[in-house]
């Protein structure tokens, strides 16, 4: 004849243990502080000349330096996400403005060694 053991040990938490573990997963919405750092840590890394950008500006070495910069800060971020079709649509949109980057940052170089390009 088997018998099953049964152990069972809980504790019952006070209000404040219940404000205090539930705090961090509280959905706040747009006014959540996480989101509002977020939002201004992305803003922040986004050079201000770039919502700018058009077809007749000319991009220096630099200019295209600190938009690969913002990849890369961008992708830390969105890497920690969990997959997902957003996710993985910012992930491609961002490795294609990496390769169009150090495309024209090859070209670039390209025309510094060999004098005037075509």
């Amino acid at each position: 004849m088997s018998s099953t053991r049964v152990i069972s040990q809980s504790i019952s938490p006070t209000a404040t243990d219940v404000k205090t573990l539930r705090g961090p997963f509280a959905a706040k919405g747009a006014n959540d502080p996480v989101i509002l750092e977020l939002r201004n840590a992305l803003k922040k890394c986004t050079p201000d000349w770039l919502t700018k950008l058009d077809e007749k500006a000319d991009l220096t070495i630099d200019r295209l330096t600190q938009i690969k910069e913002s990849v890369g800060f961008r992708r830390s971020i969105i890497e920690s996400l969990p997959a997902g079709t957003g996710r993985d649509k910012a992930l491609a949109e961002l490795d294609q403005a990496e390769v169009t980057i150090d495309e024209m940052l090859s070209e670039l170089g390209g025309v510094g060694a060999f004098g005037a390009g075509v």
